[in-house]
């Protein structure tokens, strides 16, 4: 499962996430340094000071250099459609409306 870590950039825990992350005993899959980093793990992260740790909403996420990942569920999906359909009707019809479902992600506040 994937689990969303939220921190501002000053959050003293972003170090011990690094150390760790560099150590390989925590698996970082994906982050914005400012924001947040997606962590792969069975149970929720902790003792990481400064981080609220969440299920990940459904939606997109983009890094810094602008890589995505799409998520429902707490795992990774290939294509922005199947996010659209997990989020159901009102997304499949705004998708359809703008012919673009990563800027219908962006329209339901899914985008992250």
């Amino acid at each position: 499962m994937l689990w969303l870590m939220r921190a501002g950039p000053e959050a003293p825990g972003w170090r011990q996430l690094e150390q760790d992350a560099k150590a390989g005993t925590t698996d970082v899959v994906h982050f914005d340094r400012h924001a947040w980093a997606m962590v792969e793990a069975e149970a929720a992260p902790s003792g990481y000071e400064g981080f609220e740790v969440v299920e990940p909403p459904d939606g997109l996420y983009v890094d810094p250099n602008g890589s995505p990942i799409y998520l429902v569920g707490g795992r990774p999906v290939p294509r922005a459609e199947d996010v659209i359909e997990a989020l159901g009707e009102r997304a499949r019809v705004l998708a359809e409306k703008l012919g673009d479902p990563d800027r219908a992600l962006e329209r339901l506040g899914r985008a992250y």
